[in-house]
C-alpha cells in the first residue's frame, strides 16, 4: 500500500467518522466538574461556569453564551463537551436535534444516593468561594433531573451513570441495545432498573 493509497484511506475514515457530543450531566452538587478532570472530553469544553468567570457575566448570560456556543457547533456539525444539570428538557432536545444530525451522543451521569449529599456539597463549595444554589432549587432539580434519565437513555448511543456518594463508582453502561449494571452499597439492581426505566426509585 503506497502513501497516496494510505491517505485516501484516512480521509475515508475521517468522512465515516461521526461528531461526537460529550456531555456531562446530573444534579446540582453530584460532582460533574471534579469527575470531568479525569474523563476524555473533546475541545471545545462549553461550560457556562468557565464562561462567566472569563467574560466576568452573570449567570444568566453565561447561559445564554453558552447556549449559543451549543447551537452553532451543531449547526457547524462540529464535536464538543459540555456540562449541564439536565433538569429540563431544554438540553435533553438539544441532544435530540443532534442526534437527528447524525451526531453520536456520549453521556456521563453522575448522581448520589441521596440530595441531602448535593445540598451539603453545594454548601461547602461556596464557603470556598463557589457559586451557590438555593436548597429548593437543588432538591426540585435534582428529583426533575433522576426522572428524565430514562428519556436521556434514549437519546444517547453510549452513557454511564456513577454515583458519586462518596467517590465515582459506575453503576450502570448502555451502548447500542446493551445495558450493563454494577451494584455497591447504597444501589442494588432493582433500583438501578427503576432509576433507568422511569418507575419511582425506592
Amino acid at each position: 500500500m503506497n502513501i497516496q493509497m494510505v491517505e485516501e484511506n484516512m480521509q475515508a475514515n475521517s468522512k465515516e467518522r461521526k461528531p461526537e457530543i460529550i456531555v456531562f450531566a446530573g444534579p446540582n452538587g453530584s460532582g460533574k466538574s471534579t469527575v470531568t478532570e479525569y474523563a476524555k472530553i473533546i475541545q471545545p469544553y462549553i461550560n457556562a461556569d468557565e464562561i462567566k468567570r472569563t467574560n466576568y457575566c452573570d449567570n444568566l448570560e453565561a447561559a445564554k453564551i453558552a447556549e449559543t456556543m451549543r447551537e452553532k457547533a451543531i449547526e457547524n456539525m462540529q464535536s464538543f463537551t459540555f456540562e449541564t444539570v439536565l433538569s429540563t428538557r431544554r438540553n435533553l432536545n438539544l441532544l435530540r436535534k443532534a442526534r437527528e444530525k447524525g451526531y453520536f451522543i456520549r453521556c456521563i451521569y453522575i448522581l448520589t444516593v441521596d440530595v441531602n449529599i448535593n445540598v451539603l456539597r453545594v454548601e461547602s463549595r461556596v464557603k470556598s468561594g463557589g457559586h451557590g444554589v438555593p436548597k429548593e432549587k437543588i432538591c426540585s432539580r435534582y428529583k426533575k433531573a433522576l426522572a428524565l434519565i430514562p428519556e436521556l437513555l434514549t437519546v444517547c448511543d453510549v452513557m454511564h451513570i456513577y454515583d458519586n456518594s462518596i467517590k465515582p463508582f459506575r453503576i450502570f453502561k448502555k451502548r447500542k441495545s446493551e445495558s450493563f449494571y454494577w451494584e455497591n452499597e447504597f444501589w442494588k439492581k432493582e433500583q438501578i432498573l427503576k432509576l433507568t426505566n422511569g418507575s419511582e426509585v425506592i
